[in-house]
C-alpha cells in the first residue's frame, strides 16, 4: 500500500431550495388575530370575494396544475415500467412470439420448475402492484384535474359577476 493521502470527499452541488432558512421573512402583521378574522369572515358578495387578497391568491396559484403535471409524469414512468413487466411475464410464460421458440428454463427439472413458478409469482405480484399504483394515481390525477376545472369555472364566474374582475387598488 502506498502512503497517498486519503481522497477528499466530493460534495454534490448544492440543490436550489424553495425555502431558504437564512432569507429574510416578511414580518408578521402586528395584529395577527385581526388578519385571521378578516380572512375567516364569510363572503358577502362577489366584489367582496374579489377584493380579498387570499381569495385572489387561491384562484391564481398554479399548485394544482403542477400537481397534475407531476402525477402525469409518474403515470408515464410507471406505465413504461408496467409494460416491461408485462413483456417479461409473457416471455416467462412462453406467450411472447419473439421468444416462444426458446426454452429458457428446463421444464423437466423439478428444481428449475419450482424456481420458475416462484419467479412467476413474484413477477405477477409486481405486475399487480404496478397496476394498482397506476389505477390509484390515475384516480388522483382525475380528481386534481376536476378541481382545476372547478377552480377555473369559479374564477370565470366571479370575474363575470364582479365586472372587470380585478379590483382597483386605491
Amino acid at each position: 500500500m502506498d502512503n497517498a493521502p486519503p481522497s477528499q470527499a466530493v460534495e454534490p452541488p448544492a440543490r436550489q431550495r424553495i425555502w431558504h432558512r437564512d432569507a429574510p421573512h416578511a414580518p408578521l402583521p402586528r395584529d395577527t388575530e385581526r388578519t385571521i378574522g378578516e380572512a375567516a369572515q364569510p363572503l358577502t358578495d362577489i366584489g367582496d370575494a374579489l377584493s380579498r387578497p387570499h381569495v385572489q391568491k387561491s384562484l391564481n396559484n398554479n399548485m394544482l396544475e403542477v400537481m397534475a403535471w407531476d402525477l402525469m409524469e409518474a403515470l408515464s414512468t410507471e406505465n413504461e415500467y408496467n409494460q416491461h413487466i408485462r413483456r417479461f411475464l409473457n416471455i416467462l410464460l412462453g406467450d411472447d412470439p419473439d421468444t416462444a421458440h426458446l426454452e429458457l428454463i428446463d421444464s423437466h427439472s423439478t428444481q428449475e420448475a419450482a424456481y420458475r413458478d416462484q419467479l412467476l409469482l413474484l413477477v405477477q405480484e409486481s405486475l399487480s402492484r404496478s397496476d394498482e399504483f397506476l389505477h390509484r394515481v390515475t384516480k388522483s390525477r382525475d380528481k386534481v384535474t376536476f378541481a382545476i376545472e372547478q377552480k377555473t369555472q369559479l374564477k370565470r364566474q366571479l370575474e363575470k359577476m364582479g365586472g372587470a374582475g380585478q379590483p382597483s387598488r386605491d
